[in-house]
């Protein structure tokens, strides 16, 4: 269980397989260069309406968002801001990359992230083999820099959306979504 405060990260952060991370409401991740969040476990960032959980830059050097791999539906993600991440890299996801994982996000905003890269996907979220739930999402002003899906990038998944606004996402294909074999429920 982390304690209530703002963390200055300044290194990769890892929840591996089997750990469980509580994050409480009121809590704040500032990444203070180009560092990852991997989740290989499962993470319970439950914030309220009152008290979100914030993940964002320290400064001017831009973090490297999410990466969720293998992760069930045990990781949530409640009243959480997701903003200012930056990816260049094959995988994409600029705020969010999902593998293999079925994560659920309620009340979320994932804003203001870009993907870079010959084949970057997702500025916002890209989805890979992936069967998320969100609910009250919203995925805005996210860019794939000259690539596919701004707000979200779809590759064999199949999540479902409720209640989702998808807005002001930019990209050369899909600037709202870019769907791969990908069948979501709408």
């Amino acid at each position: 269980s982390i304690d209530i405060a703002t963390y200055r990260i300044s290194g990769d952060l890892t929840i591996a397989e089997d750990d469980i991370a509580y994050l409480q409401a009121g809590t704040s991740f500032l990444f203070d260069g180009e560092y990852n969040f991997n989740i290989y476990g499962t993470l319970k960032a439950i914030g309220t309406e009152e008290d979100s959980i914030i993940f964002d830059n320290y400064g001017a050097e831009k973090w490297r968002g999410f990466t969720l791999e293998n992760v069930s539906n045990q990781t949530e993600f409640k009243y959480v801001r997701i903003s200012g991440a930056v990816k260049i890299m094959f995988d994409g996801g600029g705020g969010m990359f999902m593998a293999n994982s079925n994560p659920i996000l309620t009340h979320v905003t994932i804003s203001g992230n870009t993907v870079y890269g010959e084949v970057g996907m997702g500025g916002g979220m890209h989805l890979y083999n992936s069967n998320p739930t969100l609910t009250h999402v919203t995925i805005a002003n996210n860019t794939a820099d000259d690539m596919h899906g701004g707000g979200m990038s779809l590759s064999d998944s199949n999540p479902t959306l409720t209640h989702v606004t998808i807005s002001g996402n930019t990209a050369n294909n899909g600037g709202g979504m870019f769907l791969a074999y990908s069948s979501p429920t709408l």
